[in-house]
């Protein structure tokens, strides 16, 4: 099996493996470090060397690939329900053997799970990027949180501000300078008081965005590691971010892809 990454910063082999391909175990990676089966720019390396952004990264393994379902394919687009601790990015790689080439349209958290669409041609890709960036794809996501939500229902509404250092983002419910405006809906399914489940409708998709605000809100997700509430991580031994893309619907679909206009891609 081989898998090719690409470094989205400067940062050390060993970080970039265990980020994107963490489902074989850090120990199986440094193996794979230190047996040679891996190239940095086309050239083997046999140490834990550092990378600049934009090294291309390949990895040889005769591990057993991740299982991924894949509940949609046709000529034009995959549809896959990404498990746990896989990098979107390697997505490709992983269903290469059964779709050939694909190309990721839009992005998911690494321990964020659901539904990922890739596209089989470039034709598509072109079709599908111009329709997320148009905000044309409805998602939806469910999550669990701590706490439950004020109302019923709602909305909610901040201005997001990535460190580029530490990677974190921050939100603010007002204008701020190099802020991006980030709004989803919610819906309470159900609750006890301590743990709720809600049903979300973004309607931007910025990096981190609904982990961020949600927790601004005051309603982290169950097992988030970087927002969440830690203490109430470890009480419910949430070891996974409980936080999973269950529908994707192509409105406005045209082109390459104009046979998926309307139609609603759904996992549990």
């Amino acid at each position: 099996m081989k898998y090719d990454l690409t470094a989205p910063r400067d940062m050390p082999l060993s970080d970039l493996l265990a980020e994107k391909l963490s489902f074989l175990g850090r120990r199986a990676l440094a193996s794979l470090i230190k047996d040679r089966q891996v190239k940095v720019n086309g050239s083997r390396v046999g140490g834990d060397v550092p990378l600049s952004e934009g090294d291309g990264v390949e990895v040889y393994t005769s591990s057993a690939s991740p299982d991924v379902k894949v509940i949609y394919a046709d000529d034009s687009v995959v549809i896959a329900d990404k498990p746990s601790h896989i990098d979107t990015m390697s997505l490709p790689s992983v269903l290469a053997a059964g779709y050939g080439e694909l190309y990721p349209v839009h992005r998911l958290d690494v321990n964020t799970t659901g539904l990922v669409a890739l596209a089989r041609t470039p034709e598509a890709k072109a079709e599908m990027e111009r329709e997320f960036k148009a905000r044309t794809v409805k998602k939806k996501y469910t999550a669990t949180v701590v706490g439950a939500p004020p109302k019923p229902r709602g909305v909610m509404k901040h201005w997001l501000v990535k460190d580029a250092k530490t990677g974190r983002v921050k939100a603010y419910d007002r204008p701020v300078r190099g802020g991006l405006e980030s709004e989803a809906a919610y819906e309470l399914l159900e609750s006890d008081g301590e743990l709720s489940k809600l049903m979300l409708y973004p309607s931007t998709g910025r990096t981190h965005q609904l982990r961020v605000q949600l927790a601004a809100t005051g309603m982290p997700i169950l097992g988030d590691g970087k927002y969440g509430d830690f203490a109430a991580n470890k009480k419910y031994k949430a070891g996974e971010q409980r936080l999973r893309a269950v529908s994707l619907t192509f409105t406005a679909a045209a082109g390459a892809i104009s046979h998926l206009r309307g139609k609603e891609f759904r996992t549990e």
